[in-house]
């Protein structure tokens, strides 16, 4: 049975884990018969849960292809092709969230894309707020805004206690990619 009513969830934070929610949701979705579409901001390097959602028939839409540099590793030419590389992957999300084929739609990192002037926010209100009804929307980044804390039906704020990366630890293939 189909959903009737879509909700937005906002996992934020600067805790590790938000991408993980976000992998998850898509598969028990994909796993209940829903239509998935996932999309990803502001990271473009290999990870691993890229090849198993890929097994399952879970497609993430990297909107980030020119290169694999973090916005903070980038000089400002290519900051600039970042953000506009950013923006046109934005309307393949407002084009999804028009779509009444799908069913949620998993939009990682898209809090990022807005912290950083990629996205306006007014944009994104708007777009959420007239999204088709049925269409269940799952954003992450570090950091949400008021705006869309008032429109998001939850919100779970990931919190770090201890990492091992305060003491150097570097991410490691097949935990933290």
């Amino acid at each position: 049975m189909k959903k009737t009513k879509g909700y937005l969830h906002i996992y934020c934070g600067e805790g590790k884990g938000k991408t993980s929610i976000l992998n998850g949701s898509a598969i028990r979705a994909k796993g209940a018969g829903f239509n998935v579409e996932y999309f990803r901001f502001l990271k473009n390097r290999p990870t691993a849960e890229n090849i198993i959602l890929e097994k399952l028939g879970i497609k993430i839409d990297s909107l980030y292809k020119f290169s694999t540099k973090f916005i903070w590793e980038m000089n400002e030419q290519e900051a600039e092709v970042f953000k506009t590389e950013t923006y046109a992957g934005y309307l393949n999300v407002k084009k999804a969230l028009q779509n009444p084929k799908v069913d949620v739609i998993l939009i990682d990192e898209l809090l990022g894309a807005v912290e950083n002037g990629f996205i306006s926010k007014t944009e994104l209100i708007n777009d959420l707020k007239n999204r088709l009804d049925h269409i269940e929307v799952l954003v992450s980044g570090r950091y949400s805004f008021n705006e869309l804390d008032n429109l998001a039906d939850l919100i779970s704020v990931i919190t770090p206690k201890k990492h091992y990366m305060n003491i150097g630890v570097s991410g490691r293939e097949g935990i933290e990619y």
